[in-house]
């Protein structure tokens, strides 16, 4: 039982190293490349894609990294249960992404159904609208690459390690049962 936990608490420790890592050096990215405070980066990401995108996002981020780094670390018995539950997780990130996508398209478009039109009102209209439809396909273009990402990475360490497993029960001249 102690290995156990001491085995959760390495792999929470190196999955939120990693996360906050990997957000850091985004944030140092948009510094060095725009010129620009990385608050003005993350009051950006609030204003444009919404608090509750963002937090899901990076929860979901987690979860994803969380289970890569379980699967590296796993036995054979649970290398299953965690490569399932990580592409649970990254798919998550593409249907969050695919929802907000579809939810600002529905703000947009009501937003221009009770929008007065007339030529002094129409650029706020527009304006109105395009910042709803920003909304829509950033967070597809962002989730659904990173959700690729995570499956990719996913899929990657689990079929390395069922390779090293059966590399292992072929020198051992061991016969694989299937359930």
């Amino acid at each position: 039982m102690k290995n156990y936990i001491k085995n959760s608490m390495d792999n929470i420790s190196q999955a939120l190293s990693l996360f906050l890592g990997i957000n850091v050096l985004v944030l140092g990215a948009y510094v060095i490349v725009t010129g620009k405070s990385a608050n003005e980066l993350v009051n950006w990401s609030v204003s444009i894609l919404g608090m509750s995108f963002v937090i899901t996002l990076l929860l979901l981020m987690f979860g994803s990294i969380f289970c890569i780094f379980k699967l590296k670390n796993s036995y054979f018995k649970t290398n299953k249960f965690w490569f399932e539950t990580g592409i649970q997780f990254a798919n998550s990130i593409s249907t969050l992404a695919l929802t907000f996508t579809l939810l600002g398209i529905s703000l947009g478009i009501g937003e221009l159904a009770i929008s007065k039109l007339d030529i002094s009102s129409i650029n706020e209209t527009i304006g109105k609208l395009t910042n709803k439809f920003s909304m829509a396909f950033l967070t597809s273009v962002i989730g659904l690459p990173l959700s690729s990402l995570l499956r990719s990475i996913l899929i990657i360490i689990f079929e390395y390690k069922n390779i090293k497993k059966e590399s292992f029960i072929n020198e051992n001249n061991l016969i694989s049962r299937s359930i």
